[in-house]
């Protein structure tokens, strides 16, 4: 399965697993999953820890980019077609980094895990519970 992981599904598994559902962190260490993180949801993150919503080990997101190399989680990045796929979403999320990453998801065949109660109004694959 190729996993597309949000922000908050990425923060739990390497600061808070427990945090995480145990179906989710079953298909997070199940070998077979492939497992990405959009560029989206760096920046995202990054722009938290600048505004001191998200503590960050060494204060920077290069930790997270780090770590995602060890774990072999790859890096999705946003193209002009992520950002044209927007346009064609319904309104649901005006969350702009969640709208991309809906997008890429749609586009690579990638299935969301995520928290996030208004995702799974797109026509998106998405697993929680």
């Amino acid at each position: 399965m190729r996993l597309l992981l949000d922000a908050n599904v990425l923060i739990w598994f390497l600061f808070e697993p427990e945090a995480l559902t145990p179906r989710v962190r079953r298909l997070i260490n199940e070998e077979s999953n492939e497992l990405f993180v959009s560029r989206a949801t760096l920046w995202e993150m990054s722009a938290r820890a600048a505004r001191g919503r998200l503590d960050m080990p060494g204060g920077s997101i290069q930790y997270v980019v780090d770590r995602m190399a060890e774990l072999r989680i790859v890096e999705v990045p946003i193209q002009l077609s992520d950002i044209l796929g927007t346009e064609k979403l319904d309104h649901h999320h005006h969350d702009p980094f969640d709208r991309i990453l809906v997008a890429q998801a749609l586009d690579r065949g990638l299935t969301i895990l995520t928290a996030d109660n208004e995702i799974p109004l797109y026509p998106v694959p998405v697993i929680w519970t």
